[in-house]
Protein backbone atom coordinates (compact mmCIF):
# COMPACT_ATOMS: atom_id res chain seq x y z
CA UNK A 1 0.00 0.00 0.00
CA UNK A 2 1.46 3.53 -0.84
CA UNK A 3 0.98 6.46 0.52
CA UNK A 4 1.03 10.03 -0.64
CA UNK A 5 1.88 12.30 1.58
CA UNK A 6 2.83 16.06 2.17
CA UNK A 7 5.91 17.51 -0.25
CA UNK A 8 7.15 20.65 1.61
CA UNK A 9 6.70 23.83 0.08
CA UNK A 10 7.25 27.26 2.12
CA UNK A 11 4.52 30.46 1.29
CA UNK A 12 6.51 33.38 -0.90
CA UNK A 13 6.60 35.37 1.99
CA UNK A 14 9.59 33.84 3.84
CA UNK A 15 11.90 35.67 6.37
CA UNK A 16 15.33 34.42 7.15
CA UNK A 17 14.43 32.68 10.93
CA UNK A 18 10.57 31.25 10.09
CA UNK A 19 8.61 29.35 7.61
CA UNK A 20 5.00 29.29 8.78
CA UNK A 21 1.66 29.14 8.29
CA UNK A 22 -0.76 29.96 11.09
CA UNK A 23 -3.12 27.66 13.17
CA UNK A 24 -6.39 28.63 11.23
CA UNK A 25 -4.70 28.82 7.39
CA UNK A 26 -5.12 24.99 6.82
CA UNK A 27 -3.04 22.76 5.23
CA UNK A 28 0.27 23.92 3.66
CA UNK A 29 -0.50 22.48 0.53
CA UNK A 30 -3.16 24.90 0.14
CA UNK A 31 -0.84 27.66 -0.09
CA UNK A 32 1.07 26.97 -2.36
CA UNK A 33 1.69 25.17 -6.14
CA UNK A 34 1.89 21.50 -5.68
CA UNK A 35 5.61 20.58 -6.09
CA UNK A 36 7.19 23.59 -5.44
CA UNK A 37 9.59 22.99 -3.04
CA UNK A 38 11.65 26.71 -1.79
CA UNK A 39 14.71 26.84 -0.43
CA UNK A 40 15.03 28.49 2.62
CA UNK A 41 17.12 31.80 3.46
CA UNK A 42 20.76 30.07 4.39
CA UNK A 43 22.61 32.59 6.35
CA UNK A 44 24.41 30.18 8.49
CA UNK A 45 27.79 29.15 7.81
CA UNK A 46 27.52 25.87 10.07
CA UNK A 47 27.12 22.93 7.86
CA UNK A 48 25.38 21.11 11.15
CA UNK A 49 22.23 21.11 12.78
CA UNK A 50 20.27 19.97 15.48
CA UNK A 51 16.84 18.78 14.53
CA UNK A 52 13.23 18.66 16.57
CA UNK A 53 9.90 17.96 16.19
CA UNK A 54 6.74 19.18 17.62
CA UNK A 55 3.15 18.67 16.56
CA UNK A 56 1.42 19.06 19.81
CA UNK A 57 1.89 21.80 22.44
CA UNK A 58 3.33 19.73 25.29
CA UNK A 59 6.30 18.94 23.22
CA UNK A 60 6.91 22.23 21.46
CA UNK A 61 7.25 23.43 25.22
CA UNK A 62 10.02 20.32 25.77
CA UNK A 63 11.51 21.61 21.94
CA UNK A 64 11.64 25.17 23.85
CA UNK A 65 13.29 24.16 26.94
CA UNK A 66 16.15 21.83 25.03
CA UNK A 67 16.91 24.82 22.54
CA UNK A 68 17.41 27.11 25.36
CA UNK A 69 19.88 24.77 26.90
CA UNK A 70 21.45 24.45 23.96
CA UNK A 71 21.85 28.53 22.84
CA UNK A 72 22.71 29.46 27.18
CA UNK A 73 23.99 26.63 28.27
CA UNK A 74 25.88 24.44 26.26
CA UNK A 75 26.47 27.93 23.49
CA UNK A 76 26.25 25.64 20.61
CA UNK A 77 27.84 26.77 17.35
CA UNK A 78 25.25 24.60 14.96
CA UNK A 79 21.80 25.78 13.67
CA UNK A 80 18.50 24.27 15.12
CA UNK A 81 15.45 23.53 13.00
CA UNK A 82 12.15 23.14 14.25
CA UNK A 83 9.86 20.50 12.18
CA UNK A 84 6.20 21.75 13.39
CA UNK A 85 2.80 20.45 12.34
CA UNK A 86 1.26 23.18 10.44
CA UNK A 87 -1.73 23.64 12.74
CA UNK A 88 0.98 24.32 15.73
CA UNK A 89 0.27 27.73 17.37
CA UNK A 90 2.08 30.68 16.16
CA UNK A 91 3.04 31.38 19.71
CA UNK A 92 5.01 28.44 19.93
CA UNK A 93 6.45 29.14 16.51
CA UNK A 94 7.10 33.07 17.31
CA UNK A 95 9.33 31.76 20.84
CA UNK A 96 10.95 29.41 18.23
CA UNK A 97 12.47 32.00 16.38
CA UNK A 98 13.07 34.12 19.01
CA UNK A 99 15.79 31.57 19.92
CA UNK A 100 17.35 31.82 16.15
CA UNK A 101 15.39 28.61 15.43
CA UNK A 102 14.64 27.78 11.74
CA UNK A 103 10.46 26.71 12.06
CA UNK A 104 9.63 24.37 9.08
CA UNK A 105 5.62 23.65 8.62
CA UNK A 106 5.19 19.65 8.06
CA UNK A 107 2.68 17.37 7.46
CA UNK A 108 3.49 14.03 9.34
CA UNK A 109 4.01 11.61 7.08
CA UNK A 110 1.09 8.92 7.99
CA UNK A 111 1.15 5.51 9.50
CA UNK A 112 -0.38 2.54 7.39
CA UNK A 113 -3.49 2.99 9.01
CA UNK A 114 -2.42 5.09 12.50
CA UNK A 115 -4.21 2.45 14.70
CA UNK A 116 -2.22 3.62 17.50
CA UNK A 117 -2.68 7.66 18.69
CA UNK A 118 0.43 7.85 20.45
CA UNK A 119 2.24 7.08 17.77
CA UNK A 120 0.49 8.92 15.45
CA UNK A 121 2.70 11.70 13.75
CA UNK A 122 6.26 10.60 15.12
CA UNK A 123 7.25 10.05 11.97
CA UNK A 124 7.55 13.67 11.55
CA UNK A 125 11.13 13.27 12.48
CA UNK A 126 12.38 11.28 9.48
CA UNK A 127 11.56 14.41 7.33
CA UNK A 128 14.79 15.69 8.41
CA UNK A 129 16.41 13.29 6.23
CA UNK A 130 15.54 15.77 3.18
CA UNK A 131 16.76 18.88 4.84
CA UNK A 132 19.50 19.69 2.43
CA UNK A 133 17.06 20.24 -0.46
CA UNK A 134 15.89 23.19 1.77
CA UNK A 135 19.23 24.72 2.97
CA UNK A 136 21.50 23.51 0.60
CA UNK A 137 24.95 23.06 2.83
CA UNK A 138 23.52 21.13 5.52
CA UNK A 139 26.00 18.31 5.53
CA UNK A 140 24.57 16.75 8.83
CA UNK A 141 21.57 16.64 11.26
CA UNK A 142 20.79 15.55 14.54
CA UNK A 143 17.21 14.42 15.00
CA UNK A 144 16.31 14.43 18.73
CA UNK A 145 12.85 13.50 19.82
CA UNK A 146 11.14 16.54 22.41
CA UNK A 147 10.26 14.55 24.90
CA UNK A 148 13.75 14.41 26.65
CA UNK A 149 16.19 16.97 28.07
CA UNK A 150 20.06 17.61 26.59
CA UNK A 151 22.21 17.09 29.68
CA UNK A 152 25.88 18.04 27.99
CA UNK A 153 26.98 19.83 24.97
CA UNK A 154 26.97 17.50 22.17
CA UNK A 155 28.41 19.67 19.28
CA UNK A 156 31.44 16.82 18.65
CA UNK A 157 28.67 14.31 17.90
CA UNK A 158 29.32 16.46 14.18
CA UNK A 159 32.41 15.30 13.99
CA UNK A 160 32.22 11.59 14.09
CA UNK A 161 33.14 9.13 11.30
CA UNK A 162 30.56 10.03 8.36
CA UNK A 163 28.18 7.20 7.79
CA UNK A 164 24.50 7.54 6.61
CA UNK A 165 23.34 6.96 10.57
CA UNK A 166 24.25 6.72 13.92
CA UNK A 167 22.36 6.29 17.21
CA UNK A 168 22.61 5.03 20.72
CA UNK A 169 22.48 1.45 21.17
CA UNK A 170 18.72 0.62 22.86
CA UNK A 171 20.52 -0.85 25.84
CA UNK A 172 16.92 -1.60 27.21
CA UNK A 173 15.86 -3.67 24.56
CA UNK A 174 19.12 -5.89 25.14
CA UNK A 175 19.86 -7.08 21.43
CA UNK A 176 17.13 -5.11 19.79
CA UNK A 177 19.06 -2.16 18.05
CA UNK A 178 19.20 0.88 18.27
CA UNK A 179 16.84 3.88 19.66
CA UNK A 180 15.09 6.42 17.15
CA UNK A 181 15.29 9.24 20.16
CA UNK A 182 18.99 10.29 18.60
CA UNK A 183 20.05 10.07 15.01
CA UNK A 184 22.90 11.56 13.86
CA UNK A 185 22.03 11.49 9.79
CA UNK A 186 24.63 12.55 6.62
CA UNK A 187 22.39 13.84 4.96
CA UNK A 188 22.47 12.83 0.88
CA UNK A 189 19.64 12.49 -1.81
CA UNK A 190 20.74 8.73 -1.63
CA UNK A 191 19.72 8.33 1.57
CA UNK A 192 16.30 10.06 1.34
CA UNK A 193 15.60 8.46 -1.82
CA UNK A 194 15.52 5.37 0.71
CA UNK A 195 13.67 6.67 3.02
CA UNK A 196 11.08 8.38 0.88
CA UNK A 197 10.27 5.12 -0.40
CA UNK A 198 10.27 3.74 2.99
CA UNK A 199 7.86 5.73 4.03
CA UNK A 200 5.50 5.38 1.01
CA UNK A 201 5.46 1.73 1.71
CA UNK A 202 5.40 1.14 5.52
CA UNK A 203 3.40 -1.74 7.05
CA UNK A 204 1.17 -2.59 9.46
CA UNK A 205 2.63 -2.12 13.12
CA UNK A 206 6.32 -0.54 11.91
CA UNK A 207 6.74 3.02 13.75
CA UNK A 208 10.03 4.96 13.84
CA UNK A 209 12.02 2.69 15.81
CA UNK A 210 11.02 -0.74 14.01
CA UNK A 211 11.45 1.68 10.22
CA UNK A 212 14.94 2.38 10.97
CA UNK A 213 16.64 -0.86 12.90
CA UNK A 214 15.09 -2.57 9.89
CA UNK A 215 16.59 -0.13 6.89
CA UNK A 216 19.95 -0.07 8.79
CA UNK A 217 20.77 -3.26 10.79
CA UNK A 218 23.60 -3.53 8.61
CA UNK A 219 25.15 -0.50 8.59
CA UNK A 220 23.86 2.58 11.97
CA UNK A 221 26.89 3.23 13.80
CA UNK A 222 25.90 2.07 17.23
CA UNK A 223 26.85 4.58 20.17
CA UNK A 224 26.82 4.38 23.71
CA UNK A 225 23.94 4.45 25.86
CA UNK A 226 24.73 7.31 27.56
CA UNK A 227 23.92 9.27 24.44
CA UNK A 228 20.12 8.72 25.21
CA UNK A 229 19.83 6.91 28.63
CA UNK A 230 16.25 6.33 30.29
CA UNK A 231 15.39 8.07 33.48
CA UNK A 232 13.99 4.63 34.77
CA UNK A 233 17.06 4.39 36.21
CA UNK A 234 16.91 6.89 38.55
CA UNK A 235 13.04 5.83 39.28
CA UNK A 236 14.46 1.94 40.03
CA UNK A 237 18.03 2.82 41.34
CA UNK A 238 19.21 0.86 38.72
CA UNK A 239 22.66 0.64 37.02
CA UNK A 240 22.30 1.21 33.09
CA UNK A 241 24.18 -1.59 31.39
CA UNK A 242 26.32 0.75 29.41
CA UNK A 243 27.86 1.75 32.97
CA UNK A 244 32.06 1.17 32.84
CA UNK A 245 32.26 1.90 36.37
CA UNK A 246 32.40 0.16 39.14
CA UNK A 247 29.51 -1.00 41.23
CA UNK A 248 29.34 -1.58 45.42
CA UNK A 249 28.88 -5.16 46.28
CA UNK A 250 25.83 -5.85 48.09
CA UNK A 251 26.44 -6.95 51.30
CA UNK A 252 25.91 -10.76 51.46
CA UNK A 253 24.15 -10.55 54.41
CA UNK A 254 21.22 -8.30 53.28
CA UNK A 255 17.95 -10.11 52.55
CA UNK A 256 14.40 -8.25 52.06
CA UNK A 257 12.21 -8.93 54.26
CA UNK A 258 8.95 -11.52 54.87
CA UNK A 259 6.68 -10.08 56.33
CA UNK A 260 3.26 -11.40 55.55
CA UNK A 261 0.19 -11.09 56.27
CA UNK A 262 -1.70 -14.49 57.16
CA UNK A 263 -3.48 -16.84 54.76
CA UNK A 264 -7.29 -17.39 55.17
CA UNK A 265 -8.25 -21.07 56.23
CA UNK A 266 -11.31 -21.05 55.41
CA UNK A 267 -13.90 -23.67 57.60
CA UNK A 268 -13.48 -27.39 56.12
CA UNK A 269 -16.92 -29.05 54.26
CA UNK A 270 -18.95 -31.01 56.50
CA UNK A 271 -19.27 -34.14 55.07
CA UNK A 272 -22.68 -35.68 54.64
CA UNK A 273 -22.95 -38.39 57.31
CA UNK A 274 -24.47 -40.63 54.39
CA UNK A 275 -21.29 -40.02 52.92
CA UNK A 276 -18.68 -40.90 55.47
CA UNK A 277 -18.18 -44.38 54.72
CA UNK A 278 -18.42 -44.31 51.56
CA UNK A 279 -15.86 -41.76 51.06
CA UNK A 280 -13.53 -43.24 53.46
CA UNK A 281 -13.70 -46.72 51.64
CA UNK A 282 -13.76 -44.69 48.05
CA UNK A 283 -16.86 -46.85 46.98
CA UNK A 284 -18.55 -44.10 45.87
CA UNK A 285 -20.32 -46.04 42.95
CA UNK A 286 -22.76 -47.95 45.01
CA UNK A 287 -24.36 -44.09 46.12
CA UNK A 288 -27.95 -44.12 45.84
CA UNK A 289 -29.07 -41.20 43.61
CA UNK A 290 -29.84 -38.66 46.33
CA UNK A 291 -26.84 -39.29 47.83
CA UNK A 292 -24.90 -38.58 44.36
CA UNK A 293 -26.57 -35.23 44.46
CA UNK A 294 -24.75 -34.66 47.61
CA UNK A 295 -21.51 -36.51 46.83
CA UNK A 296 -21.57 -33.49 44.12
CA UNK A 297 -22.60 -30.49 46.05
CA UNK A 298 -20.01 -31.79 48.46
CA UNK A 299 -17.16 -31.66 45.95
CA UNK A 300 -18.05 -28.87 44.33
CA UNK A 301 -18.02 -26.81 47.66
CA UNK A 302 -14.28 -28.53 48.37
CA UNK A 303 -12.83 -27.43 45.14
CA UNK A 304 -14.40 -23.78 45.95
CA UNK A 305 -12.63 -24.11 49.27
CA UNK A 306 -9.56 -25.09 47.78
CA UNK A 307 -9.48 -22.29 44.72
CA UNK A 308 -10.21 -19.79 47.75
CA UNK A 309 -7.31 -20.68 49.51
CA UNK A 310 -5.14 -20.22 46.30
CA UNK A 311 -6.16 -16.95 45.76
CA UNK A 312 -5.84 -15.85 48.95
CA UNK A 313 -1.78 -17.61 48.75
CA UNK A 314 -1.47 -16.15 45.39
CA UNK A 315 -2.54 -12.62 46.49
CA UNK A 316 -0.24 -13.24 49.26
CA UNK A 317 3.01 -14.45 47.24
CA UNK A 318 2.20 -10.92 45.17
CA UNK A 319 2.20 -9.02 48.16
CA UNK A 320 5.50 -10.55 49.00
CA UNK A 321 6.83 -9.62 46.11
CA UNK A 322 6.28 -5.85 46.26
CA UNK A 323 7.84 -6.22 49.38
CA UNK A 324 10.81 -7.63 48.08
CA UNK A 325 10.87 -5.26 45.40
CA UNK A 326 10.34 -1.74 47.60
CA UNK A 327 13.00 -3.40 49.89
CA UNK A 328 15.51 -3.56 46.87
CA UNK A 329 14.86 -0.45 45.68
CA UNK A 330 15.82 1.00 49.13
CA UNK A 331 19.17 -0.96 49.32
CA UNK A 332 20.06 -0.33 46.25
CA UNK A 333 19.40 3.04 46.83
CA UNK A 334 21.44 3.25 49.54
CA UNK A 335 24.12 1.69 48.21
CA UNK A 336 24.01 2.96 44.61
CA UNK A 337 23.50 6.78 45.86
CA UNK A 338 26.88 7.78 44.43
CA UNK A 339 27.07 5.92 41.57
CA UNK A 340 24.06 7.11 40.23
CA UNK A 341 25.02 10.48 40.96
CA UNK A 342 28.42 9.39 39.05
CA UNK A 343 26.28 7.59 35.91
CA UNK A 344 23.82 10.97 35.36
CA UNK A 345 27.42 13.31 35.14
CA UNK A 346 27.80 10.67 32.49
CA UNK A 347 24.48 10.73 30.25
CA UNK A 348 24.18 13.37 27.25
CA UNK A 349 21.01 13.02 26.93
CA UNK A 350 17.68 11.79 29.34
CA UNK A 351 14.77 10.54 27.70
CA UNK A 352 11.63 10.60 30.11
CA UNK A 353 9.91 7.10 29.84
CA UNK A 354 9.09 6.47 33.44
CA UNK A 355 6.01 7.28 35.28
CA UNK A 356 4.94 9.85 33.13
CA UNK A 357 6.21 12.91 31.23
CA UNK A 358 7.10 15.63 33.08
CA UNK A 359 4.02 17.91 31.87
CA UNK A 360 1.56 14.90 33.14
CA UNK A 361 2.68 14.97 36.84
CA UNK A 362 3.53 17.99 39.34
CA UNK A 363 6.47 17.71 41.11
CA UNK A 364 4.95 16.86 44.66
CA UNK A 365 2.96 14.01 42.81
CA UNK A 366 6.28 12.52 41.36
CA UNK A 367 7.76 12.38 45.02
CA UNK A 368 4.55 10.62 46.42
CA UNK A 369 4.68 8.26 43.50
CA UNK A 370 8.27 7.51 43.91
CA UNK A 371 9.04 7.61 47.53
CA UNK A 372 12.46 5.31 47.42
CA UNK A 373 13.44 6.58 43.87
CA UNK A 374 16.80 8.19 43.85
CA UNK A 375 16.74 12.05 43.85
CA UNK A 376 17.76 12.53 40.82
CA UNK A 377 14.61 11.40 39.28
CA UNK A 378 12.16 13.92 40.72
CA UNK A 379 14.79 16.15 39.93
CA UNK A 380 15.03 15.90 36.30
CA UNK A 381 11.03 16.71 36.43
CA UNK A 382 11.72 19.69 38.70
CA UNK A 383 14.40 21.01 36.61
CA UNK A 384 11.69 20.64 33.10
CA UNK A 385 9.13 22.15 34.60
CA UNK A 386 10.75 24.92 36.28
CA UNK A 387 12.21 25.68 32.70
CA UNK A 388 8.38 25.55 31.44
CA UNK A 389 6.93 27.93 34.03
CA UNK A 390 9.42 30.53 32.57
CA UNK A 391 9.52 30.91 28.98
CA UNK A 392 6.53 27.81 27.49
CA UNK A 393 3.51 29.69 26.69
CA UNK A 394 1.40 27.23 29.14
CA UNK A 395 3.49 27.47 32.11
CA UNK A 396 4.13 31.00 32.15
CA UNK A 397 3.19 32.77 35.35
CA UNK A 398 1.95 30.05 37.13
CA UNK A 399 3.73 29.51 40.58
CA UNK A 400 2.40 26.18 41.35
CA UNK A 401 3.23 24.82 38.09
CA UNK A 402 6.63 23.13 39.57
CA UNK A 403 5.13 21.85 42.74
Amino acid sequence: MQHQYNQFSCPGHITPQITHNDTNTGSIQELTPAGNTTTLPDFSLSPYAYVFYATQPEYACSVLINIDRLNNIFHTKHRIIVLVKPTLSSEYLSRFTALNATVIPYEPPPLFDNAVPYYAEVLLKLVGFRLHHYIPSLNRVLILDSDQIILQSLDHVFSFPNVDLAAPRAYWQGTFGFTSAFLLVSLSDRLWGRMELALQTIKHDIFDMDLLNVMFAETAMLLPGDYCTLNSEWETNSIPKWWQGSEPPRDPTWKPSRKLPPTPDPLPIEVPPSLKGPLSTNHTSILSATDQVLLAGYRNATARREAKIQKAKDAVEEVHKDQVWKDEMKERGKRLGTTLEDVYMEVKVMHYTALAKPWQRFLAEVKKARPDAHPLFAKGFEVWRTKAAEICPWGEGRDEYVV
